[in-house]
């Protein structure tokens, strides 16, 4: 993946590359906020609002310019301005991306949207279903990020915008430069682009288009082609706040030529610059660099500057980059022909990569976690419609019992038949009611056992439990990553609730509590929330049922969903257990079992079951389990594992 260094410009709503003095700005805040303090309640003041909102953004007043963002918005919406109020909540959600409030974000820049396409915006839409391609991309949701990207370019390339059309394109080519398979891809928009680049001459835009091309030619080890890129882009970034950055990328493509002197001159350049930004990311990798440089002819200037970079980058928690300071300062040691010190660095390094794979895990986590909070919101959103419309029912019931008790007053005998349309509206209404209770009796018995949901019920809320012996299955698609990839978003998400639907009618036929999904992974308990002595052997049968289906979708000629593999994993022992939360309620279980058989799990093979040595006492002598030896578990040790191969005959 290349480290793009343009997120902020592709989202629309960034600093302008060239640096706005403050004094000028807070002048400007000043004046904007003596004509607000008029109270004119125009379209005017409206525009206005934005404006300070905006600039405060600018400045980094984030919950300042929220604050003004909403006032624009209330007014818009009094005054009827609809233009007003789209800009407002797209300003909304703009300070949100900076507060890292992802839902909001996407919330209000849906909001903005709807109302730009009342009037008929195309430039506004085109810009709002931009900022929401790169949102999507920025949790994770790459193919998601290439929708709204593609429905961007479509509107802007119809508005015949250029400015808009080469964004799209822009934004496109940044996402597809996040996968090296896709690196053809995102050369070939960089390309499209370049035309309209031309046409609107805006240093913005030319500085992604330099640095993205140049950043894949440079990963590709196109070196003298990545250089042409960046001298390119020289010129747009001088005297801004990108120059030392675009110096870096000079110094290191120079050192890849082998042309030394420049090499070092530049990055000297570079960090020197960046000193006087106080842009201390640029400060660390300009020292990695120059550690790279030294590294192979004077040891002692190599870790001078690896030592240098070390102390900004903990100071800064850069993870990435302090794994490169390790690695380095390791090499430097060993070509001194210090190993004492080399060994002592080299472990350092493969800690911190260990520390980065942990970041990157939290990172898919929270991709998947945005998703199934956006489900939930959608579920929510239904929900509210539904009991919008039973509020409908009711104001309508009310409005008909008044107008037939105006009409008893002057003809008794349209009494019996106002009386007669109430009872039937009242049955309908309540039928609806009804309906919506059971269904919401329902939802609540699919999230809850039914023994807790009726405490829940009865008391408000619910006691956690301890369990003494549960058996944890978890099981995990192989490969799933690469598929979300690949694949359509409606054929992935069809596949994976094909699968996840027959793995509940398993769960239910042998007495097993189903506990959550989380993306691609599945987790149900046996012996909860009723103890269950026969739980193990419940457990394992129903895992191999899921194996028998599994190697059913694979040797099927009529397939209509995506075959997948699948590992399971399972451990025996002490739990928690209760509800999480005080208006969305999820029943969750806790406790050492639980990251047991997830560790099952993930040091299982395709289609095999990898069982703890717990599970093993408890089955070994109704199973054939095949032991696996000991395996290091992260965070656990050493620890015993076995696959069970299949039920012994006992006749």
């Amino acid at each position: 993946m290349i480290k793009n260094y343009n997120v902020f410009f592709l989202l629309g709503f960034a600093f302008l590359l060239t640096s706005v003095p403050v004094l000028s700005q807070d002048r400007k805040v000043d004046s904007l906020k003596e004509i607000v303090e008029t109270g004119v309640k125009d379209t005017a003041m409206v525009s206005t609002l934005n404006h300070l909102g905006m600039e405060l953004l600018y400045q980094g007043e984030i919950d300042e310019s929220m604050e003004y963002s909403k006032k624009a918005r209330d007014l818009a919406t009094e005054l009827n301005y609809i233009n007003g109020k789209a800009l407002s909540l797209k300003q909304i959600g703009n300070a949100n991306y900076y507060k890292g409030n992802y839902l909001e974000v996407l919330d209000y820049w849906t909001q903005s949207l709807e109302n730009y396409e009342i009037i008929r915006d195309s430039i506004g839409i085109s810009n709002i279903l931009s900022n929401l391609g790169i949102l999507y991309f920025s949790q994770g949701s790459n193919a998601r990020a290439i929708d709204y990207l593609l429905r961007s370019l479509r509107i802007a390339e119809q508005s015949e915008h250029p400015l808009r059309i080469s964004t799209a394109m822009l934004n496109i080519a940044m996402v597809y430069g996040d996968n090296p398979q896709d690196w053809d891809k995102a050369l070939n928009y960089y390309e499209q682009a370049l035309p309209y680049l031309k046409i609107i001459n805006d240093p913005a835009n030319s500085k992604a288009y330099y640095f993205g091309v140049g950043e894949i030619e440079y990963a590709k080890g196109n070196y003298q082609t990545a250089l042409d890129y960046f001298e390119e882009g020289l010129n747009i970034t001088e005297n801004t706040i990108y120059y030392s950055q675009n110096l870096l990328l000079l110094g290191k493509t120079k050192f890849k030529l082998g042309e030394l002197e420049e090499s070092l001159s530049l990055l000297q350049e570079s960090y020197s610059n960046a000193d006087k930004d106080d842009n201390l990311l640029v400060k660390v990798k300009c020292l990695i660099e120059l550690g790279i440089v030294y590294q192979n002819n004077d040891f002692e200037k190599a870790i001078n500057v690896y030592r240098e970079a070390e102390e900004l980058a903990i100071s800064q928690k850069l993870n990435y980059e302090l794994a490169q300071i390790y690695e380095g300062i390791s090499q430097s040691f060993v070509n001194s022909g210090d190993f004492k010190n080399g060994y002592r660095y080299q472990a350092k390094y493969l800690s911190q990569k260990d520390s980065i794979f942990n970041i990157e895990t939290d990172d898919k986590m929270r991709g998947l976690q945005f998703d199934f909070d956006l489900l939930k919101k959608e579920d929510e959103i239904g929900l509210l419609e539904k009991e919008a419309q039973i509020q409908d029912l009711k104001d309508r019931r009310q409005r008909n019992v008044i107008f037939g008790s105006g009409i008893a007053l002057v003809l008794i005998g349209l009494l019996a038949l106002s009386l007669y349309r109430r009872y039937k509206f009242s049955k309908e209404t309540n039928l609806i009611i009804e309906t919506e209770k059971n269904r919401s009796e329902s939802l609540l018995l699919n999230i809850l056992p039914e023994e807790t949901a009726k405490e829940l019920k009865e008391n408000g809320k619910v006691k956690a439990k301890s369990f003494e012996s549960v058996s944890v299955i978890f099981t995990d698609f192989v490969g799933f990553t690469a598929y979300a990839k690949s694949l359509k978003p409606s054929e992935l998400v069809n596949s994976v609730d094909y699968y996840f639907s027959k793995f509940d009618e398993i769960m239910e036929k042998h007495g097993i509590e189903k506990i959550k999904t989380i993306g691609d992974a599945y987790m149900a308990a046996g012996g909860i929330p009723d103890p269950d002595p026969e739980h193990v052997f419940n457990i394992v049968e129903a895992a191999f049922e899921i194996i028998d289906f599994i190697n059913q979708q694979k040797k099927s000629d009529l397939r209509e969903h995506h075959v997948f593999e699948i590992r399971i994993g399972i451990n025996t022992g002490p739990i928690v257990a209760g509800i999480v939360g005080t208006k969305k309620f999820a029943y969750d279980i806790w406790g050492d079992t639980v990251n047991v058989a997830s560790r099952m799990e993930s040091s299982s093979l395709p289609g095999r079951i990898n069982i703890s040595e717990s599970t093993y006492e408890l089955i070994k002598d109704d199973y054939d389990c095949e032991y696996r030896g000991e395996i290091h578990v992260k965070n656990k040790g050493m620890m015993k594992m076995y696959f069970v191969n299949f039920k012994k005959d006992k006749s």
